[in-house]
C-alpha cells in the first residue's frame, strides 16, 4: 500500500491491465476483460476493456459495456479525468439506475487499440467530491499496454504468466484462488490455498496435490523442495517409453504438477501444466516459483 493525499491505495493488476485503488474498494466481480469494485456504500467504479477492438471499438463500448446500454453520451467529465485520460480518444457518458447515478468515458487507445469503458458510480445525484477525487488518481494509475506477459496481482496473489500463455478461465472461493491459462493446447493452472495450517491438519501434501490437480490416480508422487519450501511434485503419462508415448498419441495428455508449502506466509501455492508432450521440470518449477503471495 501506499498514501496518496493521505488516501491509502493498493496497486492490482488483472489480465495486462494495471491500477491503484482506494484501500476501502473491494474487487466485487471479475471477468476476463473485467473489474468491479465496490465500497461500503455500494457500487464504486468498473473498467471493463477489449484489446484490439479499433477505433469501433469505443463506439460498441459505449452500448455493449455500459449498463444494459442506458448510458448516454455528452457528459461533462471533471478535469482532473480528462487530464488522467489524456492519451485516450474519450467519449463522456452518464446514466442513472436502481437508484445511483454514474459518470464516466468510453476510451480508445490509438496505440495498441483497446477499448474500454470506465463508469465511476455515486448516490441519485452521482459521484461526489471525494469520490471524483479517487477516481482521477485511479484513472491516472491505469496502465494497459506494458511489455512482457500479463501481470496478476489481485487477492493477495502475484504472478506475470509465461510468454505465450493468455487467461482463460479462474475462480476464487474463500480460501481457493484460481488461475487458468492457455497456449497452443496446453492448459497452465496456477493456484493459491490457504491457510495452509488448516488444510494440512485434514490432509497430507501429496493428497491436496492430487486433489487440487485432479491426480488422484495414475499420478507419480514426489517429495522435494520448491522455491526454497517443502514441495510435492506429481507426474502422469510424463515417460518418454511406449506406453506413455503411445497415450498421449491418442490424446490421453499428459500433466506435471508441483505444489509448495510456503510456511512464512500459511499458503499453498503450486502450477500444473497440462500437454501433449513431457513437460520440461526446470520451466514449470521457476513458472511455480512466479506465483507468490503478497
Amino acid at each position: 500500500m501506499r498514501h496518496t493525499d493521505k488516501t491509502v491505495t493498493v496497486p492490482l493488476a488483472w489480465n495486462g491491465v494495471g491500477l491503484s485503488v482506494p484501500a476501502d474498494w473491494h474487487p466485487a466481480r471479475l471477468g476476463l476483460g473485467y473489474l468491479y469494485f465496490e465500497d461500503a456504500d455500494g457500487p464504486a467504479f468498473e473498467c471493463k476493456w477489449r484489446r484490439g477492438a479499433g477505433r469501433d471499438g469505443m463506439e460498441a463500448a459505449l452500448t455493449a459495456l455500459t449498463p444494459k446500454g442506458r448510458a448516454r453520451a455528452g457528459a461533462a467529465l471533471p478535469e482532473s479525468w480528462r487530464d488522467a485520460l489524456a492519451a485516450f480518444e474519450l467519449m463522456p457518458l452518464s446514466w442513472h439506475t436502481d437508484g445511483h447515478a454514474g459518470l464516466g468515458a468510453a476510451l480508445f487507445c490509438p496505440e495498441c487499440g483497446l477499448a474500454a469503458v470506465v463508469p465511476a458510480y455515486g448516490g441519485r445525484e452521482g459521484p461526489d467530491a471525494a469520490r471524483r477525487a479517487a477516481v482521477a488518481a485511479v484513472l491516472a494509475s491505469l496502465t494497459h499496454h506494458e511489455p512482457g506477459p500479463a501481470r496478476f496481482q489481485l487477492y493477495g496473489l502475484s504472478f506475470a504468466a509465461p510468454e505465450g500463455f493468455s487467461l482463460a478461465a479462474f475462480e476464487f472461493q474463500p480460501g481457493r484462488f484460481s488461475l487458468t491459462f492457455a497456449d497452443r493446447g496446453r492448459r497452465l493452472d496456477v493456484v493459491r490455498l490457504a491457510p495452509a495450517e488448516v488444510i494440512l491438519a485434514r490432509e497430507r501434501l501429496g493428497d491436496v496435490a492430487a486433489r487440487t490437480f485432479g491426480c488422484e490416480t495414475g499420478a507419480r508422487r514426489e517429495q522435494g523442495t520448491q522455491a526454497g519450501c517443502p514441495a510435492v511434485w506429481l507426474a502422469r503419462r510424463q515417460d518418454r517409453g511406449f506406453v506413455d508415448v503411445l497415450a498421449r498419441c491418442l490424446g490421453r495428455e499428459g500433466r506435471l504438477a508441483v505444489l509448495r508449502h510456503d510456511k512464512n506466509v500459511n499458503k499453498l501455492l503450486g502450477a500444473a501444466l497440462t500437454a501433449r508432450a513431457p513437460v520440461d521440470r526446470d520451466w514449470l518449477s521457476e513458472t511455480a516459483a512466479a506465483c507468490v503471495s503478497l
